[in-house]
């Protein structure tokens, strides 16, 4: 894979976020059904636990032909680690290696990883130096507008670019900022002006449309949030199916999710999906007792069938 991979995409370019307990394969394939020109990403994993060989972790990290391109997003503050880690992602086939450095929950910060590196800027350098020597596979940063404002955001952009960064995805909150307060893209448009290298933002994205209102000058935008239940935000012609095709996609969802992990955990994971995709849907209430009980593929097709037959689909 080029290094010049983000500059020689189609623009803008149109990603799904990586989202933690979320973004996995069988929701990645789902969003690409709607979209097959978006950029996805993987849960982020650990370079330390790819290091030692962690089994689990090489199996979350798996994807398929239909994913592609996908990006391994990887996270981790030992440049020996994460160099192991990207050749892993190399070998595994990936489009490029994407380091987090702006998950903001209280376990990563305070192993100092995530948006705590924005504290230590050198070492976060080393990290993107240590992995862009490492690997063919273009490397990218997330992060965030920075700690507590905006003021060191020029710095860490320009010196992730000078280690070798190709691409930075900024999300427009500052770690302080809780999700509910709206994001600030402003700091980016001004960003923007200073980079050679793509940039592009993320945050409080609802849909496409919106994301194009948002994107300015920059090279592209990722939805997150707003594609959980609703993963046809990223429907290009800004329309949703109807009630019945959508029972057909989330069957599918629901289908893949345990072929993947197996049953018992598969239908255990697709229970808050299947909250998101009727939220709103009147009655609904009804069927989220059932929805959060689900223990088979069987459950799961009984109850969207039954839903289907009460609104006569």
């Amino acid at each position: 894979m080029n290094k010049d991979f983000w500059k020689k995409l189609n623009k803008p370019i149109i990603g799904l976020a990586p989202m933690d307990g979320y973004t996995d394969s069988a929701y990645r394939r789902i969003c690409k059904l709607v979209n097959p020109d978006i950029i996805v990403y993987t849960e982020f994993t650990s370079a330390d636990g790819l290091h030692h060989k962690a089994k689990k972790l090489k199996q979350k990290l798996k994807f398929f032909n239909d994913e592609k391109p996908v990006i391994a997003q990887i996270f981790g503050k030992n440049p020996d680690t994460y160099i192991t880690a990207a050749r892993l992602c190399e070998d595994m086939g990936f489009s490029g290696i994407d380091l987090n450095m702006g998950c903001p929950a209280k376990k990563i910060v305070k192993s100092e990883h995530g948006i705590a590196l924005r504290k230590k800027p050198d070492l976060a350098f080393k990290l993107i130096e240590s992995v862009a020597k490492n690997t063919k596979l273009p490397v990218s940063v997330k992060t965030r507008l920075g700690l507590n404002n905006a003021d060191s955001l020029h710095h860490f952009a320009l010196g992730a670019q000078n280690a070798g960064a190709n691409m930075i995805c900024i999300h427009a909150r500052t770690y302080k900022e809780p999700y509910k307060v709206p994001a600030s893209w402003e700091p980016l448009y001004e960003l923007k002006n200073h980079l050679t290298i793509p940039l592009i933002g993320n945050g409080g994205v609802q849909d496409i449309e919106d994301g194009l209102k948002k994107m300015n000058n920059l090279n592209g935008f990722l939805i997150g949030q707003a594609s959980i239940g609703n993963p046809w935000v990223f429907n290009q012609t800004g329309t949703s199916p109807d009630l019945k095709e959508k029972i057909k996609i989330i069957k599918m969802h629901a289908r893949w999710l345990v072929e993947a992990k197996g049953e018992y955990t598969g239908t255990r994971e697709i229970r808050k999906y299947l909250i998101s995709y009727f939220k709103g849907l009147q009655r609904a209430k009804d069927y989220r007792k059932k929805f959060i009980s689900v223990e088979s593929l069987k459950d799961i097709e009984s109850i969207l069938d039954k839903l289907a037959l009460n609104y006569k689909l």
